[in-house]
């Protein structure tokens, strides 16, 4: 009943506001018809035509800016609808949610036939593979086109997940020679300054006008234009233009020759600067001048630039192939070490449930104690769970290397090193690895064509703390005629020839030409000498920044050295252990019978075990010290015979080259030729 009453009380007043709303458009509109029956009442001549609108149009302007609504906006509790819809409302209450991108992808084939991986609840008799270190460095230069510094830091922490914009690609160099972008521009971009532009326009129209005169006599013009351009940028910071322009006007105005007519002209124009933005050594390095990019671009668009950018992105990429590589023999030499602390955790497991029978049929017949016993069952986990570790390490190491050289998480294969650490003695020369390091390092390299690059940059910043003074020119055929194109015809009147607009440009003589100067500056310069002291200490800290390389580099070569020879030392060390270890085991198990006890057995079996872990933890980082010299020596990719070349080009590139060639090796020495500017590149360090 009380939700009765209150549907009730609703109604009235639903009703209420409708009748209100009806009334108030009433209102307006006849407010509305009586200032328009008004306005059309008032006499003709009482007021100009444009005011008798002015009321009318400001009302309706009002009425429009003020919105379709005249009534109080409805609420959803309001509303009503004949088929009430139930379930989820058909809006968004959000403006950001988690969304997916709809892409057409497939998933990477490793990832589609990859098995499940190998773990201790699931131990497969798959198929032993043999690898060598060579194979797998190329399996990886090979398959991979993303080099990885890593393949696991832990769950989610690759650099390819988290940061995939740092990690280095193959694409990577073809991306910065094919990018234009400010500041990241390639060769081509660069070069694409100096192509031939051509500009053209086409428009017409039509003017219509009274002059301020008797009679108010009515002035029409129909106009049409036709410009088009040749425009070039030279080396040397000049450019020139070839252009055809040509104009059509007919008017009706008195006192014309024609009652239509072509006026157009032929000619060219050159501008060269003489003091900022002028000579080659400024535009190889900064580009052509363009005041209005100027204070965006600096002075960093040139084809020098360019060139020293796709310099720097190589040996980028050199360097994390170096890494890759490096990081490759690591995780080859920790698989051979798994393989290795498995044997070694199998072996001792052996002796020790061997140890455990001899002493539960000893504790059986009374002879030792149930406290030797249970020690012997201690040992027997303990040495249980070490060879659970290891396999589950073996198999950590195996999907790393896997990871590493691009190959699938698990193909039914096992892989196993086939090559055996060095066990040689290597004596690195001090003089000869730091000379090799600050010949050879990559990272010097790149330093050192910043370097230039800055000192490139440096010199054309200061050509541009003087005036800009351009010498312009330009000389042009003008040309008139009552017709664009036709034959020439002869004026009744005065018997003269009448040209076309075309062929008044080469029989007529009238041409155009300018000659002079253009001078502009900024009193003070401020804009450019704040740019050249910006180059001064980039400079002078990318100087800095090379001594500080170098200082390192002679730094990770003397550790690498102290790496090599302490590693050498420990492993011959822990040979000698274990040799002692393993002699020693034979004779307590044999006095096991006599005065040895249980605890010297185990200890002696626990010794031999960790002796020979020691000795492979030892021969392996041996190994992987000798890689990191070969790395902080820059020898890496020489020792691996791994070099880096671009890919083919396309056949004509090589007629071009040939003929280039051909015509060098069949051409005359002339001994006067200089190198201008002076080349700063050369094949080897």
């Amino acid at each position: 009943m009380e939700s009765r009453h209150q549907a009730k009380e609703t109604t009235p007043t639903r009703s209420a506001r409708r009748e209100s709303s009806r009334r108030t458009v009433r209102g307006w509109v006849r407010w509305l018809s009586n200032v328009l029956q008004l306005q059309s009442a008032a006499p003709r001549g009482a007021r100009p035509h444009w005011r008798r609108l002015v009321v009318p149009a400001s009302l309706m302007g009002t009425l429009l800016l003020s919105g379709c609504s005249l009534t109080q906006k409805k609420v959803a509790c309001e509303l009503e609808y004949p088929l009430a819809a139930e379930g989820e409302p058909s809006y968004r209450a959000h403006g950001s949610t988690i969304e997916h991108v709809c892409l057409d992808n497939v998933t990477a084939p490793d990832v589609q036939v990859s098995q499940e991986p190998r773990n201790l609840h699931r131990r497969v008799d798959d198929e032993v593979r043999e690898i060598t270190l060579h194979d797998a460095i190329v399996q990886a230069l090979s398959a991979n086109q993303v080099v990885e510094s890593s393949a696991f830091r832990g769950l989610a922490t690759k650099v390819v997940l988290t940061n995939p914009a740092a990690v280095t690609t193959v694409y990577d160099p073809a991306i910065q020679e094919s990018g234009v972008l400010f500041g990241r521009r390639g060769l081509d971009a660069a070069l694409a300054d100096f192509d031939t532009r051509f500009n053209s326009s086409l428009t017409w129209g039509r003017e219509e006008s009274r002059l301020n005169g008797a009679g108010g006599f009515g002035l029409s013009a129909e106009t049409s234009n036709f410009t088009s351009s040749l425009s070039k940028s030279f080396a040397t910071g000049g450019s020139v233009s070839v252009f055809n322009n040509w104009n059509y006007l007919g008017s009706n105005a008195a006192g014309n020759l024609f009652p239509s007519s072509y006026s157009g002209s032929i000619g060219t124009s050159l501008r060269q600067p003489l003091l900022a933005g002028s000579g080659v050594d400024f535009t190889r390095v900064a580009g052509p001048v363009n005041p209005a990019f100027g204070s965006l671009t600096g002075v960093s668009q040139g084809v020098v630039i360019a060139r020293i950018n796709q310099d720097v992105t190589l040996a980028d990429f050199e360097l994390a192939v170096q890494r890759g590589i490096l990081d490759i023999e690591n995780a080859y030499w920790d698989l051979y070490l798994a393989y290795r602390t498995y044997d070694t955790a199998v072996a001792a497991h052996q002796s020790a449930f061997q140890s455990w029978r001899e002493t539960r049929t000893r504790f059986e017949a009374g002879v030792l104690t149930e406290a030797e016993e249970l020690q012997a069952q201690d040992r027997l986990y303990e040495t249980k769970a070490s060879v659970e570790l290891a396999l589950n390490q073996l198999y950590q190491n195996e999907v790393t290397l896997r990871a590493l050289i691009g190959i699938p998480l698990n193909d039914g294969t096992v892989l196993r090193p086939s090559n055996e650490p060095t066990t040689a003695e290597v004596v690195p020369t001090w003089e000869l690895a730091l000379t090799d390091g600050l010949t050879d390092r990559v990272e010097l390299r790149r330093q050192k064509w910043q370097i230039k690059s800055l000192q490139l940059q440096l010199n054309a910043a200061r050509n541009l703390v003087r005036p800009r003074l351009d010498a312009v020119g330009s000389y042009a055929m003008n040309g008139f005629g009552d017709r664009l194109l036709g034959q020439t015809v002869i004026d009744p009147g005065t018997g003269l020839p009448i040209h076309t607009g075309m062929g008044s440009i080469t029989n007529d003589d009238n041409t155009s030409w300018t000659l002079g100067f253009e001078m502009s500056m900024p009193v003070g310069f401020r804009q450019a000498r704040s740019q050249v002291r910006n180059y001064e200490l980039q400079l002078a800290r990318a100087n800095a920044v090379l001594a500080t390389q170098e200082r390192a580099i002679a730094h990770d070569i003397a550790i690498g050295i102290q790496d090599v020879t302490a590693s050498y030392e420990a492993a011959q060390t822990s040979l000698k252990r274990l040799r002692a270890a393993r002699a020693r085991v034979p004779l307590v198990e044999a006095g096991l019978n006599q005065n040895t006890t249980l605890d010297l057995v185990l200890r002696a079996q626990a010794s031999a075990a960790a002796a020979e872990n020691s000795y492979y933890q030892q021969l392996v980082q041996y190994n992987k010290a000798l890689a990191s010299l070969q790395l902080a020596t820059g020898q890496m990719l020489n020792y691996h015979n791994v070099s880096l070349a671009e890919g083919p080009w396309c056949p004509e590139a090589y007629c071009d080259a040939q003929l280039r060639a051909d015509a060098r090796q069949n051409a005359f020495c002339n001994p006067y030729l200089e190198t201008q500017p002076p080349e700063f590149v050369s094949p080897g360090p």
